[in-house]
This record gives structure tokens, C-alpha cells and sequence, in this order.
């Protein structure tokens, strides 16, 4: 299995030169190519790298991201894990359009969805084939530069309304065709070839996917939900940017993991899910065992972290805050990337931020206890258990209870 997550992306302009959104591009390598098998695994997999992975922000710097779709990605309601504010949905030129698509589509643009078509090519067609959604399209892509029947299409386009965008400029002839033809939008190596970003790979199991999107069609406990939570610190904090995407939290809201599951919901929670399963595309046997390992150092460091936390007799928010700030503390290695980056994609309360960021506070000094004893800093232990008042009778009870909790999952 590919060790390391790829997307591409590339800007779209507007007539003064300014990036108006991005395309984002499925890619399995390194290489400045695509080799789509299944649409979609690949649009699947485009948006998990770019919202588990990559982060959206990161990709797009608040511009509107373009991601391809075809007919079996719109009618699955995975389609609700993408949020319209963020993302137009460009259907497939070799997509089926059926009356039960166009009803579909209907539907999504009354929920705020916004739709494009891949290109206008002469072989598609194009009225006779398309004519169902142009009263709902916004956008539609036209390749100038390989065909030569398009000029006969821009007028009845423009009556309904929909924005041109001119893709596959190559060179400055190209682009000034397509000003002289006053569209909207121009896309092509002209102006930028697709820039690729990779991270490395650390998939969830699809057994566990699988377990969790059982739990949620068999109305299980929130309880049951929240310790299959619990076991997998990358679900955690994807989770955490998930909610981010999709919903406008104030600064400092989320303080537990059990807060987060509260706000997305049991639907929205279930389409996410599914989202990831085609995204991996086969069942995984085992997780690469460095993933395995952070994972496993990860969910210990919370877990202990709670467990102090509990001993020190702080309240129970402090607690759940406390397993918070344990597992955000693994972030920058699980994801190569620092703390910064991941905060601006999730809210979290100002303690666990300053726990994170110096170390300081009560959450801070728990943090600072936990990573002195994974490192055998005997010195630095005995100085802090004294700030907290703790024996080393209190520590060696809630290392055990922390191994065994662990062991569990």
C-alpha cells in the first residue's frame, strides 16, 4: 500500500488575474499525472486527503475548491460530508444524465449546492446531452483551444445565466482568444501548472470504519460510540477538523471529545464515515506498524493524561479536557505538522491551547509530567509530581490504570 497521501491543485482566475478558487486534483503519486480507475474511490480520496489530511485551508487559502464528481458520488449521500460552502461539484463529462440525476441535483441546489460540468467538448453533443441542467448549472467548463464549434454554445449558456470558464490554456494566444471571447474564468498550465502536496499516510482500518458505521445504523449508545472514539486518536482529531469544515463553532468551544460527537450529529457523522471507506478502496489487514505505534503512544498519552487529572482532583470538564490536550499534544508527529497549522482548523479552550503551545497551566503541567516519564526524566518527575502534590504511590496507580485502559483497545 502507498505509504504517503497525494492531491493536486490548480487556480482558476477571474478577468483581473485573481485567483477565483481552486481545482482540486486526484493523484497516487509523486508524478504530475492522474490515473483514475474508479471516479469514485478518486473523488473519495480527494476529499479525505484534503480535509483529514492536507486541510482545506491549507489547499484553497479560503477560495472555493472545484472537486469532480459523477453521478454514483451525487446520488450517495456521502455527498453530505462535502459542505456547499465550500466546494462546487463538477460533474464528469462522461457522466449518465438521468432524470432521477437531475431531480437529485435539483434537490442539492435548493440545500445550497453549487454544480459545474467538467468541459464542453463538440463530441458530447452538449445541448442535446446536457440541456436537463442548465437551468440549475453554474458553472461550465469550455475547451477552446480543442474544439472549434464552441462559439455556438456561449449564447445559449449565457441566457441561463452560467459562467464560463475557459480551461486548458496553454500559451498567451490562448488566453487572449478566450478575453476577446469575454468569458468569465480562465484554467491551463498558462498560468500555473497543478502544484501536488503529500503527507504521509496513516489511514484508519476499514474494520473500524465499518465497526463504527454499524454502531450509528444500530442506534448504539453514545457511550459505545465515544470508547470506539477513544481507541483511535487519528479519527479523534480528523473529527475535530470535520466539524471545523462544516460548522461555525466559536473560539474555544470544544473542550471533549464527546462535545464534538454532540455537535456533528449521528447523519453527518455517518456520512463522513462512509466517505473514508471508499476512499480507502480495500479492506486493510493491518495498520503500518510506525502508524500503529503512534496511534497506540498517542491514545496512551490522553488516557494517562485523564487518569492525573482525576488525581489531582480536578472537575470533570478538566478531566475530558485534559485526554484532549494529551492526544492534540501526538498531533504534530502523527501528521507532520505543527500546532499552528492543526489549530487553525479546529476550536479548542484557550487551557488546552496554552497546555499545547508553553506548556502552562494545570493541563500544562500534566503534559510537561507525561512526556518527562516518557523520556525518564526522573529528576523532572519528582519536580512536578511536588507541584501537584502527588506521590509517587499516586503516579505509579494511575500508570497502571493507564496501561490497563489502554490494553483494552
Amino acid at each position: 500500500m502507498e505509504l504517503s497521501v497525494y492531491i493536486a491543485r490548480q487556480p482558476i482566475l477571474d478577468r483581473d488575474g485573481n485567483i477565483f478558487a481552486y481545482e482540486l486534483l486526484y493523484r497516487d503519486t509523486q508524478e504530475n499525472y492522474v490515473n483514475v480507475k474508479n471516479n469514485m474511490h478518486a473523488t473519495a480520496r480527494v476529499l479525505v486527503n484534503a480535509l483529514n489530511y492536507i486541510g482545506l485551508q491549507t489547499l484553497t487559502e479560503g477560495k472555493i475548491a472545484f472537486i469532480k464528481v459523477d453521478d454514483k458520488a451525487i446520488m450517495d449521500d456521502i455527498i453530505f460530508s462535502i459542505s456547499p460552502h465550500h466546494f462546487v461539484l463538477e460533474i464528469l463529462e462522461d457522466t449518465l444524465i438521468s432524470a432521477a440525476l437531475v431531480k437529485r441535483i435539483e434537490f442539492l441546489t435548493s440545500r445550497g449546492y453549487r454544480f459545474a460540468l467538467n468541459h464542453y467538448a463538440s463530441k458530447n453533443n452538449f445541448l442535446l446531452t446536457y440541456h436537463l441542467l442548465l437551468g440549475v448549472i453554474e458553472f461550465v467548463k469550455v475547451d477552446i483551444v480543442n474544439s472549434d464549434d464552441y462559439e455556438k454554445i456561449i449564447t445559449k449558456l449565457r441566457a441561463h445565466d452560467i459562467k464560463i470558464i475557459t480551461e486548458k490554456l496553454e500559451s498567451r494566444d490562448d488566453y487572449d482568444r478566450a478575453v476577446a471571447l469575454k468569458f468569465e474564468y480562465f484554467q491551463g498550465y498558462y498560468f500555473s501548472q497543478p502544484d501536488i502536496f503529500t503527507k504521509e499516510r496513516i489511514d484508519p482500518q476499514s474494520s473500524q470504519l465499518l465497526e463504527i458505521i454499524y454502531l450509528l445504523k444500530t442506534d448504539a449508545s453514545f457511550d459505545k460510540l465515544l470508547e470506539v472514539f477513544n481507541s483511535s486518536p487519528y479519527l479523534t482529531l480528523n473529527h475535530l477538523k470535520f466539524i471545523h469544515i462544516h460548522e461555525h463553532i466559536e473560539k474555544d468551544k470544544i473542550a471533549s471529545i464527546e462535545q464534538a460527537l454532540v455537535i456533528i450529529g449521528r447523519e453527518r457523522l455517518l456520512h463522513w464515515l462512509e466517505l473514508m471507506v471508499y476512499a480507502n478502496n480495500e479492506v486493510q489487514e493491518d495498520e503500518d506498524n510506525f502508524s500503529k505505534q503512534l496511534s497506540k503512544q498517542a491514545h496512551h498519552r490522553a488516557i494517562l493524561m485523564e487518569y492525573l487529572a482525576k488525581r489531582t482532583q480536578m472537575s470533570t470538564n478538566m478531566q475530558h479536557a485534559a485526554y484532549m490536550t494529551g492526544l492534540l499534544s501526538m498531533s504534530e508527529v502523527i501528521f507532520q505538522s505543527g500546532f499552528n497549522d492543526l489549530l487553525e482548523q479546529i476550536h479548542v479552550e484557550q487551557h488546552v491551547n496554552d497546555a499545547l503551545h508553553t506548556k502552562s497551566g494545570k493541563l500544562g503541567e500534566l503534559l510537561q509530567l507525561v512526556i518527562a516519564i516518557e523520556h525518564d526524566n526522573l529528576r523532572q518527575v519528582t519536580s512536578i509530581l511536588g507541584q501537584l502534590g502527588m506521590t509517587q504511590k499516586d503516579l505509579n496507580e494511575c500508570m497502571v490504570l493507564s496501561y490497563q485502559k489502554t490494553a483494552q483497545h
